[in-house]
């Protein structure tokens, strides 16, 4: 027939008539379900979609249908047989290579087409085949490692069965994380994958200026398109047109002004998504342009345009302590330093998306990944006006988050248009709708001072730090909290002047990014270490050793530390590995120099401050016998769920793979708070040890009254409880043994719920005092202004071509403080992500706009690492137990401060060039090199 192609998709052929424009991404997602191949970008930039074509890793967003005929082609569904994974999944599965899962099932696609070709490949050919594959989460290191597994699986499978692999799953060990396989499997998990019957989507008509008056719109146009079913705006919002974690004033929609580019100001809800995106076009917006406030030094002029009417200075914190000009006037050294660093674009692979829907009770529902749902739920309550109750917020899986799916972007304008219409609404942001939309981390200005005695001791600093809040205030107020208490770095220092700003532009809002405002000054206060130690000729470690907080010693804000800080032992750890890697350092190329560079930094856990922190988790066994884990946290592949399972079956005896979690679930959690400021593992651990001792005791007593056993008479297994010892008589019992689901008829016979609650609320904390000094009448605790904090220091060792300024990152060693590690293999697996993350804020990322106006606006512009740049990694766990769960403090965020200072400082151990201003491109280095005598050593 004319124009009929014919293919094959995992065996099985089709044949379509006119296929049209459509990419062969959309065909599989839309018309056959296959949602495994996911959908990133839709330009061929980060590889989620990629499938086999012919033998060939393929992006399918890039191919057309109509291209296809006689092609074969397979997806991720198509790669496990009866269940069995296929070794290249069960490998990711096991190397710990899954985290967020969103990039997975394209990259094991394209691992597939490399090992069909090649079962020996070199870490250099896997690096190579996977270049079009981006992961922002693991980085890279655990996927190169999973694939070489699965070749010598493959290749060994010719000789020889595989024996079983027994994983252990206790505290301290490496259990298979629990959404492992869903992941890997590639199976319809994200809110993305969600589809309903007479679904409605939904289009957002952004602001066409960076600042400007909204003096009317007119939607008459858009009604008239096809498909078109309803259009909203600020005037069809019930209650409070603003949202925020912390300052609701974020609009909804946009009303008399729009103050950054990513300020909606309609809604379109049409059948189809390209239906929704064409009548966009029809709406016509009358604006009036303002001038714009597009830098934070711009803005903190008193002639500057007022973003908001109380004023462009958001928020400004002092941290003092001592007297700093006596300070200075008696040190024999001062250096200065002014360093700025860039916003940056979280970029996580999947889009921000959402599916809501109203219930017969009216009560409203939305499915999608954020950083916490209970806060969701305030948010689309109040703009709803119906009480709270009333919304459920339901987690999918969060392809990537990293601090930006803290506040919503489609979720509310999700559920006003399922309230509206009766009808299922999705709304799937594209990828250049997030890029400006987005929270991005925030670009700081630092001026550093810094004074030191000739042994080393630094005795007086002094900074000033401009922030970036952009368009609203979104979480700026905390960050510019942090950049300005952990300002100075780990070190006690006895002098301190600090003042942090924020400031308001018509930039996107600056929010929470993994680092949370510890990352910038981290920069800043490192260079500043480095410089000090070079001036007095000074070994990097050992004017660390002389300077870093231990036991005893004072932060800048005054608290007095416990002895759970390990950052001295970090500091030992990397040295002694630096100095046996130093034996079989490579000797550089022609026109090449080898540099090595040390950096520290640490972080809180929890939210500090005063503020209330608090978790809840509950346990429960139900009458089909399942075992529920419920938590508030959310696991966004950074492994919650799976740590917080261990706790749940170290405490209560039931085995680990036997439990089932939910998590994030507004209708059937309890409240977790955020996830943010690497707090889960120790409130949520909290929370989960007590509701597991509660139904740990529950059972107790309800096994003694019925069949009289104690503890030690009885233990679990995966299938219910092995009766060690013959008891009284029960009909749940069964040659001494009880399912589970008889264990829940055993406890409803006897009025007893298998169900166990606990709420736990984290030590108190305290606001950042005036003054830092201690005061006699004043409890030591008082300076508490966090419970716990992570240290980490790393050393970089780099190539720096002296033609090309190109700089090639040969190895990073890392040393994390984290209390004890529940889930060691994670743990690694989450150092060497933050490590790769951090190497592209030094070398490449930066979010570029010109006037509020966005110009990186798209995923290859941002510059992410790929795997053709990872460096050898060595990561050394520094245990030293605290008073969390188990010993277990917290790490997700920390591990990427100290990468890029390390970086840099090694290219100037190499070069002698200081880049001061992030990143430090070749272009940078370049220009700098032209004013360097090579004379000097490095």
């Amino acid at each position: 027939m004319e124009n009929t192609i014919s293919f094959g998709i995992n065996g099985k052929r089709y044949d379509i008539h006119k296929p049209g424009d459509i990419t062969l991404l959309k065909y599989l997602r839309d018309y056959q379900g296959l949602l495994g191949a996911k959908n990133g970008c839709n330009q061929g930039h980060c590889g989620t979609c990629t499938v086999i074509v012919d033998g060939k890793a393929k992006r399918a967003c890039l191919i057309k249908l109509s291209k296809l005929d006689g092609a074969n082609i397979e997806t991720i569904e198509g790669l496990s047989k009866d269940g069995k994974l296929h070794p290249i999944q069960d490998a990711f599965v096991k190397e710990g290579a899954v985290q967020c899962g969103f990039c997975t099932p394209g990259m094991v696609m394209a691992a597939k087409a490399l090992l069909d070709a090649n079962l020996n490949p070199s870490d250099e050919e896997i690096k190579e085949a996977l270049k079009f594959n981006i992961c922002r989460c693991t980085g890279y290191a655990a996927i190169i490692r999973a694939v070489k597994k699965a070749a010598a699986v493959i290749y060994g499978s010719l000789k020889e069965s595989l024996k079983t692999e027994i994983t252990k799953t206790g505290i301290g060990e490496s259990p298979v994380k629990k959404d492992a396989f869903a992941k890997v499997t590639g199976r319809p998990i994200f809110a993305d994958d969600i589809y309903f019957k007479d679904m409605l989507h939904g289009k957002l008509l952004l602001s066409a200026y960076p600042f400007a008056k909204v003096n009317s719109i007119d939607a008459a146009g858009a009604f008239k398109q096809p498909g078109v079913v309803k259009v909203l705006t600020a005037m069809d919002i019930p209650g409070r047109n603003g949202f925020g974690l912390l300052n609701p004033h974020q609009p909804v929609f946009a009303q008399d002004v729009v103050r950054y580019m990513g300020d909606p100001v309609a809604l379109i809800l049409a059948e189809t998504e390209e239906q929704a995106e064409t009548a966009l076009k029809y709406i016509k917006v009358d604006y009036e342009p303002l001038q714009g406030v597009f830098s934070p030094e711009e803005g903190m002029k008193s002639d500057a345009p007022l973003i908001h009417k109380d004023g462009n200075v958001m928020k400004h914190v002092k941290v003092r302590r001592g007297d700093v000009d006596r300070a200075f006037a008696r040190a024999d050294i001062i250096i200065e330093g002014t360093y700025t660093t860039p916003m940056v674009e979280h970029a996580y692979l999947e889009p921000e998306s959402a599916v809501a829907w109203v219930e017969e009770d009216g009560t409203v529902v939305v499915m999608t990944a954020s950083q916490g749902s209970y806060a969701f739920r305030e948010m689309i309550s109040s703009a709803l006006d119906i009480a709270e109750e009333k919304v459920r917020v339901i987690y999918t899986p969060a392809g990537g988050a990293f601090g930006g799916k803290e506040e919503p972007t489609v979720q509310i304008h999700c559920a006003l248009g399922a309230v509206y219409t009766g009808r299922p609404v999705k709304m799937t942001l594209t990828r250049q709708e997030s890029l400006i939309m987005s929270t991005k981390r925030h670009w700081e200005k630092m001026y550093y001072r810094h004074g030191a005695t000739r042994d080393g001791r630094v005795i007086a600093v002094e900074a000033k730090i401009i922030a970036d809040a952009g368009a609203y205030e979104s979480l700026s107020q905390p960050v510019v909290f942090r950049s300005a208490v952990v300002g100075a770095g780990p070190y006690d220092i006895p002098n301190v002047k600090i003042d942090s700003y924020g400031v308001y532009t018509n930039n996107p809002p600056g929010g929470a990014f993994r680092g949370f405002g510890s990352t910038q000054v981290a920069f800043g206060a490192e260079q500043q270490m480095d410089k000090i130690a070079r001036c007095l000729d000074m070994d990097p470690f050992e004017i660390r050793k002389i300077n870093g907080l231990k036991e005893g010693r004072a932060t800048i804000t005054g608290q007095v530390l416990k002895k759970d800080c390990a950052y001295l032992k970090t500091l030992e750890e990397v040295e002694k590995a630096l100095a046996r890697c130093k034996e079989s350092l490579p000797k550089p190329g022609p026109g090449k120099r080898i540099g090595i560079g040390i950096a520290s930094s640490y972080k809180n856990v929890g939210l500090g401050a005063g503020k209330r922190d608090r978790a809840g988790a509950s346990i429960e066994i139900d009458s089909k016998g399942t075992v529920y884990l419920k938590v508030g946290a959310t696991d966004m592949g950074q492994g919650s769920d799976t740590v917080l399972t261990q706790m749940a079956s170290e405490v209560t005896g039931i085995p680990y793979e036997e439990f089932t979690v939910i998590s994030n679930d507004t209708a059937q959690t309890i409240d977790g708070g955020v996830t943010t400021a690497s707090r889960q593992t120790y409130i949520s651990g909290h929370a989960v040890a007590g509701a597991a001792r509660e139904l740990r005791k529950i059972i107790s007593d309800l096994l003694i009254d019925t069949v009289g056993l104690r503890e030690r008479d009885y233990e679990f297994s995966n299938d219910g409880v092995i009766l060690k010892k013959k008891g009284k008589f029960n009909a749940n019992v069964e040659n001494n043994f009880i399912t589970y689901k008889g264990l829940y008829a055993m406890a409803a016979e006897n009025k007893v719920n298998l169900k166990a609650e606990y709420i736990y609320t984290a030590p108190t904390t305290y606001s950042l005092r005036e003054r830092a000094d201690h005061q006699a009448k004043v409890p030591l605790e008082k300076y508490n202004i966090h419970f716990a904090y992570c240290f980490n220091t790393q050393a970089a060792i780099v190539e720096v071509d002296e033609k090309t300024g190109e700089v090639k990152v040969l190895k990073i060693i890392a040393a994390q403080d984290l209390g004890r590690a529940i889930h060691p293999q994670n743990c690694h697996c989450q150092l060497e992500g933050a490590i790769v993350m951090g190497i592209g804020y030094g070398l490449s990322e930066e979010f570029k706009l010109v006037d509020g106006k966005m110009v990186t606006d798209n995923l290859a512009k941002l510059k992410l690492p790929k795997s053709i740049h990872v460096p050898e990694m060595e990561t050394i766990l520094v245990e030293e137990e605290s008073d969390g769960p188990f010993g277990a403090k917290g790490m997700g965020e920390v591990p990427i401060n100290s990468t890029a200072p390390a970086i840099i400082s090694a290219i100037y151990d190499a070069t002698g060039v200081r880049v001061e201003n992030l990143p430090a491109s070749k272009e940078k280095i370049l220009e700098g090199l032209k004013n360097i005598n090579w004379g000097h050593s490095s």
